[in-house]
């Protein structure tokens, strides 16, 4: 059952991963026997993975012909980080001055890995900025909470990768983390106006720069 159930999440990241890079486009059809044929494996793991990636809207299923991904656009985008604003907020709100040294100290270097110099590409600073934002709220220590974010963001990256990322530069480094320090600032100074503010503001920043282009 362990190994079943191994299986069935190394299927389910290395599918995730195809639809993120493109490798599986958003207007193809996928198969179980494809990807059985693919990953040599079993049919149960990965029809395990498949509904599972249903049940999360990342693809839907066309009986007695396979699986489409679902398309996203900037009305989900928008929903999303409407999403965001209500909850990061108020999580930080309700738990800044109960953040320790070393929680900060962990947030203060995932902000400084997204800097051009340890985020030389724009993959690598897209991952360091979930991570920031996930990192911050596992400091509320609400799993619900944390869960939601993270899908979200997984729906969030999704989106871009379908819609806006064909038309940004790979190798530039997006400005959207700006306001990370003042957060920062903020929760080292115990001032919950102050980094409940900038907060908000980095949300508003959020992947601004895709969306305009």
């Amino acid at each position: 059952m362990a190994k079943e159930n191994s299986l069935k999440s190394q299927i389910y990241t290395a599918v995730f991963q195809s639809i993120i890079s493109g490798e599986i486009p958003t207007d193809s059809i996928i198969s179980e026997k494809s990807l059985v044929e693919r990953y040599h494996v079993s049919k149960s793991p990965v029809r395990e993975a498949l509904v599972e990636l249903c049940s999360e809207g990342v693809l839907r299923s066309i009986p007695r012909y396979g699986y489409a991904v679902v398309r996203l656009g900037p009305r989900d985008v928008r929903d999303i980080l409407a999403f965001r604003a209500v909850l990061e907020p108020g999580c930080l709100a309700g738990v800044l001055e109960k953040i320790t040294p070393e929680q900060l100290e962990e947030l203060s270097e995932l902000d400084r890995r997204c800097g051009k110099e340890a985020s030389p590409d724009f993959w690598t600073h897209w991952e360091n900025n979930k991570e920031f934002h996930l990192r911050l709220m596992a400091c509320c220590g609400n799993a619900f909470a944390y869960g939601s974010l993270k899908k979200a963001l997984d729906t969030l990256t999704r989106a871009y990768a379908q819609f806006y990322w064909d038309r940004w530069e790979q190798n530039a480094v997006p400005t959207d983390t700006r306001n990370h320090a003042i957060i920062l600032e903020g929760i080292r100074e115990k001032d919950r106006d102050k980094a409940v503010k900038a907060l908000r503001a980095d949300l508003d920043d959020f992947g601004m720069e895709q969306r305009e282009k």
